[in-house]
C-alpha cells in the first residue's frame, strides 16, 4: 500500500516518517472515533441478535462484538502499520487455558483479535472499569476486576468460564512496560491455571510500543508481530511453589522469544 510504504522503504528518513505520523493521526484517529461511535450504535443489533437468534449468552455476545470492534479497528489502523499474524501451534487451542501476554501499550488488548479464539475473558486492573463507557462494556462481557474483585470470586468466575470453553487472559506483567526486558510477573494467572488444571499459553506481542507507548498521546506507524509460544501444563508444577516455578519458566520462554523477536530471528 502506498500509505505504508512511506516508513517501510526508509525506517531511518525522518522527514517520511514525519510525513507517516503526521497523516497517520490526521486520517487513522478520525476514522477510529467514527467507528467508536458506529461501533456504540450498532451494539444493540448486534447485541440482540447474538442473544435472541444465535442463543449465545450476554458475555459471548458482548465478547463477539468486541472482536469484530477490534477487528475493524485493525483494518483502519493497518493502513499505517504491518501486522504479522502468528502461526497457530498445533494443539495450542484446542482446550481452553490461561492466555499470558507482555504488556507494552494500552492499544495490546485491541490486537488480540489476532488470535484464533474470539471467546476470551480479559483479567485486568481495576483501573479500565473506571472508564466511562469502557467500563460498560467490560462489565457486560464478565472480565475480572483482579484487584477489586477477591481471590475466591475471580477463581470462581475463571471456572465458569473454562467449563463454558471461555479462555481467561492476562497481562501478568500488570501494567505496560515499553522496555524490552519484562518487568516482574504476577502470579494470579499461575494459581488459577494450577488450580483448574489448564494450561497456560504464552503469547509475545512486540510493535505496539512503537505504536503508542505509554505517556504518549499520539500515534506512530509500527510493525507488530505477535508469536504463539507451546502451551505450558501445571502437572510438572505442584506443591506450595509450584506456581512460582510456573510463573519463572513461563517467563524465561517469553524472554527468549522476545528476545528473537527483536533481533528479527525466526522464533
Amino acid at each position: 500500500m502506498l500509505i505504508r510504504s512511506l516508513y517501510e522503504t526508509d525506517m531511518d528518513n525522518r522527514p517520511a516518517k514525519g510525513v507517516a505520523t503526521g497523516l497517520m493521526n490526521l486520517v487513522v484517529v478520525p476514522l477510529i472515533l467514527i467507528w467508536t461511535i458506529a461501533g456504540v450504535v450498532i451494539f444493540p443489533l448486534g447485541f440482540l441478535y447474538m442473544r435472541l437468534i444465535l442463543k449465545d449468552s450476554t458475555p459471548l455476545a458482548t465478547r463477539r462484538c468486541i472482536w469484530i470492534y477490534g477487528r475493524v479497528w485493525q483494518r483502519i489502523t493497518g493502513l499505517f502499520v504491518c501486522f504479522t499474524r502468528p502461526e497457530i501451534k498445533r494443539g495450542a487451542f484446542d482446550t481452553p487455558g490461561i492466555i499470558v501476554v507482555n504488556h507494552r501499550s494500552f492499544l495490546d488488548t485491541y490486537c488480540m483479535n489476532m488470535l484464533p479464539v474470539k471467546d476470551v475473558c480479559f483479567a485486568v486492573r481495576a483501573w479500565p472499569f473506571q472508564i466511562p463507557l469502557y467500563n460498560i462494556f467490560m462489565k457486560l462481557a464478565g472480565y475480572i476486576n483482579i484487584e477489586s474483585d477477591s481471590w475466591e470470586k475471580a477463581l470462581s468466575v475463571s471456572r465458569q468460564n473454562l467449563k463454558n470453553s471461555s479462555f481467561i487472559l492476562f497481562f501478568p506483567e500488570g501494567h505496560r512496560n515499553c522496555d524490552e526486558q519484562m518487568i516482574r510477573f504476577y502470579s494470579g494467572a499461575f494459581k488459577m491455571a494450577i488450580e483448574n488444571h489448564v494450561p497456560i499459553i504464552p503469547i509475545c506481542l512486540t510493535g505496539t510500543q512503537d505504536l503508542l507507548p505509554p505517556g504518549r498521546y499520539f500515534l506512530k506507524p509500527a510493525k507488530i508481530k505477535m508469536e504463539i509460544l507451546e502451551p505450558v501444563f501445571p502437572e510438572g508444577f505442584q506443591g506450595e511453589t509450584g506456581h512460582l516455578l510456573l510463573k519463572k519458566h513461563v517467563k524465561a520462554k517469553m524472554a527468549e522469544c522476545l528476545t528473537k523477536m527483536e533481533m528479527g530471528k525466526d522464533v
